[in-house]
């Protein structure tokens, strides 16, 4: 232990006290390591071994004091790729992407010798929204170093980008053995967008043989279901994964849902009940209550469990706009009381969510009884901003700017409206073409 020795006559040396931090994380020693190390740092926060080192360990010791390190070490050290490594795995672990891209491309250096690198550089890119440049890199690491995963992830990103028949091709060796559930979801879905339903369907069973326990399949299941208007098959399916799985409240929401579609009202209230009884966070089990309860014309009780629901969850968007929703269906007139509190509600909404185009929506049906066509004008602008194809805000956008007087881009939005109405139609009649056979397979 020379460097013991040494220490003694000379205890604030940094050499010193990082050679003796080195023999103690040799001894696994790592916490003494790591006092040695800070108290060297002390002395000379620029040394860079003693920074190396204290990040090391807290780096593998998954401690917050690592990020500030690692950056003290790109400070002295801007090419230092291990640096760039450990401190983009570890932002990338905290979520943040947007942090981490600079940092993985840092590292690039070790990319052929540390694919989780590489991978996580394809994943803050697609995470970020840079698809196509997420879509090379993973095709890079699928050359480089090829995994069923990876591979699985290149198809996923070749679908994003609108190259569905590419995708495809990245899956069959997937898809060759009917084994890979994920693989198979994920086929469903091109094949679905692709128009070959009875394809898409098959799959999709498929992956549900592969796994009956995932939720997901199913839910996926009964979308299709829904979307095809084969009500009873989706119902048929999702009673398959009840019996498997009794305890999974989405599948009660989704099962309710679909009884709506069969006019079966007070079986889909049951569901959304029991829903909300296996699990009180989902909110839209209670707000599906409240919306059967105003199918069957309950207004009065159906307004009264959304206020109520309203106050228990008073930062939940969703409670929020179908409080709202529910207020407008009872006023038309600019003063009432109900629609100042409609509006006030749909407003909330969108505090929470800026995001929400269904509460931007409503909010501009309700400016224009409340005859304030400007406000309509903004809240359709701001829906529109979110969906261009967004019909209803479309529609009060017209409206709201026939009655303020402004007539100088009506005639465009009508264009555009009609154009979306004649291309929606093109879809319901694709959606129409296929119905799923009334059988399921066990």
């Amino acid at each position: 232990m020379s460097a013991t020795r040494a220490l003694t006559a000379h205890p604030g040396d940094c050499k010193l006290l990082s050679l003796n931090a080195v023999a103690l994380t040799g001894l696994t020693r790592k916490q003494e390591a790591l006092r040695s190390f800070k108290k060297a740092l002390t002395k000379c926060p620029g040394y860079l071994p003693a920074l190396e080192g204290a990040a090391q360990i807290e780096y593998a010791q998954e401690n917050p004091e690592a990020i500030t390190l690692l950056n003290r070490v790109l400070a002295v050290q801007p090419d230092n790729a291990t640096a760039h490594a450990m401190l983009a795995t570890t932002l990338r672990a905290k979520g943040n992407c947007e942090d981490a891209l600079s940092h993985f491309a840092g590292s690039r250096a070790l990319f052929s010798s540390r694919p989780d690198l590489s991978q996580g550089y394809g994943y803050c890119l697609a995470q970020t929204g840079d698809l196509k440049a997420a879509l090379a890199q993973y095709l890079d690491l699928l050359a480089s170093h090829p995994s069923d995963k990876v591979r699985y992830d290149v198809a996923l990103l070749q679908w994003k980008t609108h190259a569905a028949e590419d995708a495809l091709a990245t899956l069959a060796p997937l898809l060759a053995g009917n084994q890979d559930e994920a693989a198979l979801a994920l086929a469903s879905g091109i094949y679905e967008e692709k128009g070959d339903t009875p394809r898409a369907v098959a799959l999709l069973r498929t992956a549900i043989v592969i796994n009956p326990d995932n939720v997901d399949n199913y839910l996926d299941f009964a979308d299709l279901a829904f979307n095809h208007k084969s009500f009873q098959v989706g119902i048929d399916m999702l009673n398959a994964g009840l019996k498997r799985m009794p305890n999974s409240a989405r599948l009660y929401v989704a099962r309710g849902v679909l009884e709506v579609q069969l006019s079966h009202s007070d079986v889909a209230i049951a569901d959304f009940d029991h829903a909300h009884r296996l699990d009180p966070r989902l909110s839209f089990a209670v707000d599906a209550i409240g919306i059967m309860q105003n199918q069957q014309h309950q207004n009065a009780q159906s307004l009264a469990l959304f206020e109520s629901q309203a106050k228990l969850h008073p930062d939940d968007a969703l409670v929020q706009y179908l409080l709202a929703e529910q207020l407008s269906q009872s006023t038309d007139n600019a003063g009432d009381s109900s629609l100042t509190a409609a509006i006030a509600a749909a407003k909330r909404a969108t505090d929470l969510d800026p995001n929400y185009q269904a509460a931007h929506d409503l909010l501009a049906v309700l400016y224009i009884r409340a005859k304030q066509p400007r406000l309509a004008i903004q809240q359709a602008e701001l829906a529109l901003a979110l969906d261009p194809n967004d019909q209803v805000a479309l529609y009060q956008e017209i409206m709201a700017r026939r009655r303020s007087g402004d007539t100088t881009r009506i005639e465009a939005l009508t264009m555009r409206l009609n154009e979306i109405r004649k291309e929606n139609g093109r879809r319901q009649q694709d959606a129409d073409r296929y119905r799923l056979q009334d059988e399921i397979s066990h």
